[in-house]
């Protein structure tokens, strides 16, 4: 049997040794996959367009945002792609400081820099890698729940 951990850093070689001696072999491929119930692991773990296996620290990512089948994730950095779909990205983010802004942007909110508004029930968004990221009109009102604006 194969598995993939998204657990935090200090936990993961505890884990995995754990696993490794009851015979479960440790695979980011692996379909299965064993996450940390309290706290979040600290890296996203995607795959890029060649198939190889990345592991993004989450506190780096500051937005991810989708062209077609490909997804850009975004870091102060760098910019990785990967081959996952939004959705997937989208529930590896829940219950952190990510919201979905679009159809096919997810951002961080401790990345943000600037909220500008703009017509028709929209924002326009500063990253603090100095990108700009439209909040549509769909997500609106989600958006300023989430922010309390």
């Amino acid at each position: 049997m194969k598995v993939r951990l998204s657990v935090s850093e200090n936990r993961y070689y505890e884990i995995k040794n754990e696993l490794c001696d009851h015979g479960i072999d440790i695979d980011d491929d692996a379909d299965l996959e064993l996450i940390e119930r309290f706290g979040q692991a600290e890296f996203l773990n995607v795959k890029n367009d060649v198939g190889d296996r990345m592991r993004i620290p989450v506190n780096d990512i500051v937005f991810i945002e989708s062209f077609g089948r490909n997804m850009d994730v975004h870091t102060e950095q760098e910019v990785f792609r990967a081959s996952e779909r939004m959705y997937v990205l989208e529930q590896e983010l829940a219950g952190r400081d990510f919201i979905r802004v679009s159809n096919s942007c997810i951002i961080s909110k401790k990345k943000i820099k600037r909220i500008k508004p703009s017509l028709s029930m929209k924002y326009v968004l500063e990253m603090t890698d100095k990108s700009l990221v439209d909040v549509t009109r769909s997500y609106y009102h989600a958006f300023r729940e989430q922010m309390r604006i």
